[in-house]
């Protein structure tokens, strides 16, 4: 039976997890929901307290009416038996007792009302400053998520960008290896169309009996000679 159970407590906690993961990504709608919800509740109480003040006034008028008739009775009851009547005076003793009676009953209504607006007002009071409360801490949650979310698409941006960039990188060495192979062909065929035109050129000049200054064997003793009897000449 053990197993059982702990079976059946896995599959209540198996089954609250996507219920707990739901509220979780939806946790500021729910926040801004209870918030709505919690304004009308604090309505109905500031109607409430108006309710339990407007009773309180009614008392107040009620008692000081019968504290009226009362003192009017006793000045009576006075004069009654100044007079001797006693079976007026009695009468009118029984009347301010009973009014009496009511009067300390509604006193101690009123007290309870005065009691239950004082707390109520102080209730109203918390509430209203949480409120404004919450709705900060609600304005600065939808801040932070939102942040969240460009942060989070900034750094898919900037994962994208660097890849652009290196996808460029790589397009402009290729580029540039590209244009240095040709720039070198380039040079080395200016180097090869030169060599053949000085060639032929030499060979053009030799066949017409022209002296292209070409250095051989036979100039270089020419002039080497040319110096040895330069020095070997007496000096003055």
């Amino acid at each position: 039976m053990s197993i059982w159970r702990k079976l059946n407590t896995l599959f209540r906690a198996s089954a609250q997890e996507p219920v707990a993961r739901l509220v979780d990504a939806n946790d500021i709608r729910i926040f801004e929901q209870e918030l709505r919800d919690a304004e009308p509740a604090i309505a109905r109480s500031k109607r409430e307290l108006a309710h339990l003040m407007a009773e309180k006034t009614r008392l107040d008028r009620d008692n000081t009416g019968l504290q009226a008739a009362i003192s009017k009775r006793e000045l009576q009851a006075s004069q009654a038996l100044e007079q001797n009547e006693e079976t007026l005076a009695l009468e009118l003793a029984n009347l301010i007792a009973k009014d009496e009676t009511v009067l300390q009953r509604q006193q101690q209504q009123h007290a309870k009302l005065q009691q239950q607006e004082s707390e109520l007002r102080r209730q109203l009071r918390d509430s209203g400053r949480a409120l404004k409360h919450f709705y900060s801490e609600m304005r600065l949650a939808k801040a932070n998520r939102h942040a969240e979310q460009v942060t989070r698409q900034l750094r898919g941006h900037a994962t994208g960008l660097h890849s652009y960039m290196e996808d460029l990188n790589v397009s402009a060495d290729r580029i540039r290896a590209r244009q240095t192979e040709a720039e070198d062909v380039e040079a080395a065929l200016t180097e090869l169309d030169e060599e053949q035109q000085n060639g032929d050129l030499d060979a053009r000049l030799k066949a017409a009996g022209i002296d292209n200054d070409a250095s051989d064997g036979a100039k270089v003793l020419e002039r080497l000679r040319a110096v040895q009897a330069d020095n070997n000449q007496p000096r003055p």
